[in-house]
């Protein structure tokens, strides 16, 4: 659970963490409120508290949890963010997908009407603008939500994944879905609900969209330039994965 900066939400979030999980590694991304407090406070034993001395971007606290429990031992990983913004009810439905046999199970706001109708309108057009640029840069022929942190991975698919390559900003679920995509992993989209309140979003548009515009770009000539049988080909294997919303 990567956390900057949402002490009026942080609790909720985790509460909203099924009881079947086992760990829950939640990285302090530098927060300057009253976040840590709250974390220190809380008494759940499954709670694991990471700190960075200083805010260092959405991607580096993932990766931060992702390293952490790859040392742990634990055999699927789950991203939910701190802004409570994801129901832990669909969490079953991410798990479910990894164990038939899914390397990279990926959160679709998408295909759950309830989440497109109290999504901001400007929101919902980039993320559909974005993803629909992702899916044509990967060659990847499902359903997509390209920013969707919302995710189950296996730990032996992560292992295989450079973590310390990847964008360490907002921008970072894409950086991810490419990875996967050049290191073959099979994905697949799972539905899954998004719950808006009071939370203020961080991120800043003028340095994102930017960002989000290189990182598919430099996916997309990665693949052209790759010769045929390379990893970045093999990368396009995808398996249709079925579940009802």
């Amino acid at each position: 659970m990567p956390i900057h900066n949402e002490a009026l939400q942080i609790e909720k979030a985790i509460q909203r963490v099924p009881q079947f999980v086992d760990l829950i590694i939640a990285v302090n991304d530098g927060s300057t409120d009253a976040t840590s407090a709250i974390l220190s406070r809380i008494t759940d034993r499954r709670l694991v508290k990471l700190e960075h001395d200083r805010n260092r971007g959405v991607g580096a606290a993932t990766k931060t949890g992702y390293l952490f429990s790859l040392g742990a031992g634990v055999d699927l990983i789950a991203v939910m963010d701190g802004d409570g913004q994801m129901d832990g009810r669909d969490l079953h439905k991410l798990l479910d997908c990894a164990l038939t046999g899914i390397d990279y199970a990926k959160g679709n706001r998408f295909l759950k009407s309830d989440s497109i109708d109290c999504m901001p309108r400007l929101r919902y057009f980039g993320n559909l603008f974005f993803s629909r640029l992702t899916r044509n840069a990967a060659s990847f022929h499902q359903d997509l939500d390209a920013h969707c942190g919302y995710t189950v991975i296996k730990s032996r698919a992560l292992a295989r994944l450079p973590l310390e390559q990847l964008y360490d900003r907002y921008g970072f679920p894409t950086e991810m879905f490419f990875a996967s995509c050049r290191a073959g992993l099979t994905i697949a989209s799972v539905p899954v609900r998004t719950v808006y309140g009071d939370e203020i979003s961080g991120i800043n548009p003028l340095t994102t969209v930017p960002a989000i515009f290189f990182l598919i770009v430099r996916s997309y000539l990665r693949r052209l330039w790759a010769a045929p049988g390379t990893a970045l080909y093999r990368g396009r294997k995808q398996i249709e994965y079925k579940l009802e919303a």
